[in-house]
């Protein structure tokens, strides 16, 4: 198949697709981690939204974390507000993060996601929006879009054609590895008649997130917008 003919694939194969997943902006969001004494602690955040009309990327997001203590994400602490939030604390990354959502509807989209999930829970007092979010397991959406697929994100992106890098990948391009698996299997799940609506592909890998006690959430005419 020719890049042009690919093309014209794509966009045959996103309208497919109902008009609430079109209205949808896609926030593909990944946590580096590194090693210190005690564990692993997180070193990097990075976002990458998609527009669901036609998954043209809309904004990127990539900040460096060096304050974060093992327990600060992994036990639990009461969140700390915008105001108490340190230089390179992941509470202000995801703060970066989170002016970039706006009263559009809006997913996260990660590779499995029990990291990103509880970093933002944590987190949530800076980032009410973001935590509030749904979340898309893009690796979940690739084993329905593949089935006989086995193995994880790598696996699934070797079998969908999205190119690699070798070795460890940063924040940043680890979330455009899940960004281009997410958009290869909704395509051909779609082509190949598994879904063609945002509800079914809720139902398949969506996870609602811990509630945000609502002292730390938007006031209601944005948070009504945004989350319903």
């Amino acid at each position: 198949m020719s890049r042009a003919s690919h093309g014209v694939d794509i966009v045959v194969t996103v309208q497919m697709m109902d008009a609430e997943f079109g209205s949808t902006t896609f926030v593909v969001v990944d946590v580096e981690m590194r090693r210190q004494p005690g564990g692993l602690v997180p070193a990097a955040v990075a976002a990458l939204a998609l527009s669901g009309a036609d998954f043209e990327p809309m904004w990127r997001v990539h900040r460096e974390i060096g304050e974060e203590a093992h327990s600060s994400w992994k036990k639990p602490r009461p969140p700390r507000l915008p105001h108490e939030l340190p230089d390179g604390s992941a509470g202000l990354a995801l703060r970066e993060i989170e002016r970039r959502v706006t009263e559009r509807p809006h997913r996260i989209v990660a590779a499995l996601g029990f990291i990103e999930a509880s970093l933002l829970h944590t987190e949530r007092a800076a980032c009410p929006r973001l935590a509030s979010l749904t979340r898309w397991d893009a690796v979940e959406l690739a084993r329905r879009a593949c089935p006989g697929v086995e193995g994880g994100l790598e696996e699934l992106a070797q079998h969908l054609g999205v190119p690699l890098h070798p070795g460890r990948r940063p924040a940043t391009q680890e979330a455009w590895v899940v960004a281009q698996v997410f958009r290869q299997a909704v395509e051909r799940g779609a082509a190949a008649g598994r879904w063609s609506t945002f509800a079914q592909l809720e139902e398949i890998t969506g996870t609602a997130p811990k509630p945000v006690e609502e002292k730390y959430l938007p006031p209601p005419t944005v948070q009504d917008s945004l989350f319903d």
